[in-house]
């Protein structure tokens, strides 16, 4: 636990220092990690449940079917993605605190770490230290990436004049779709080492996504 903890808050300062520590940026992203991250954490964990359940498997279970669990890891990218992006957009859309695409980047950030703490906390329990280890240095910092694609459709939202659903569909989907690519491959990789390897290179791809988007945004 203080592994994870120590881990989360220097993800948090990282971050932060992109806001350069101001005030209230610094106070709204720690408002967005709790709200949008709890917020967002509690359905998608029981939305994705209840896919499981009409799937009728058990992820503990061994050789579970490819095309079940294809299935299965699509639908926590879409649903978890999406519901973090709408949460944070609702948060953060009227905020005074939310005046420059940067700190959209910031805040959207924020909201993925702290739906991955929550995600942390409830497999403690369940998983040895080898893969509480790979959560923090791998899931985790996926799930910040992750959140830097979408946050680009909001600041698009925020700034351009369009709808959100409009604004942020394709991110969502880009997010969506490199999130159901690390479960996937993080339920079929046959041993740590392996689990590693490909998970890590789901991360570099992911976070050479989200520069490009970002570099994108700021040209335009």
């Amino acid at each position: 636990m203080l592994i994870l903890t120590a881990g989360s808050l220097v993800l948090a300062f990282i971050i932060n220092a992109f806001g350069r520590f101001e005030k209230r940026t610094l106070f709204m992203s720690l408002l967005v990690a709790f709200a949008a991250g709890s917020a967002a954490y509690h359905p998608a964990a029981w939305m994705n449940t209840l896919f499981l359940d009409t799937l009728g498997i058990e992820m503990n279970a061994v050789n579970l079917p490819r095309p079940s669990t294809a299935a299965y890891s699509a639908f926590v990218g879409i649903n978890e993605e999406f519901l973090k992006c709408l949460i944070t957009y609702l948060i953060i859309k009227d905020s005074n605190n939310y005046q420059t695409p940067l700190q959209g980047y910031v805040y959207a950030a924020s909201a993925g770490l702290g739906f991955a703490v929550l995600e942390n906390i409830y497999y403690l329990g369940g998983l040895n230290i080898q893969m509480l280890l790979m959560r923090l240095f791998i899931s985790t910092p996926l799930h910040i990436v992750l959140a830097l694609i979408w946050a680009a459709g909001i600041n698009s939202a925020k700034f351009r004049g369009c709808g959100f659903l409009k604004c942020t569909a394709a991110y969502v989907f880009v997010s969506a779709a490199l999130h159901g690519t690390y479960n996937y491959q993080a339920i079929y990789a046959r041993t740590m080492g392996e689990s590693a390897v490909k998970t890590l290179t789901v991360l570099a791809v992911t976070t050479v996504t989200a520069f490009f988007f970002i570099r994108h945004h700021k040209n335009r």
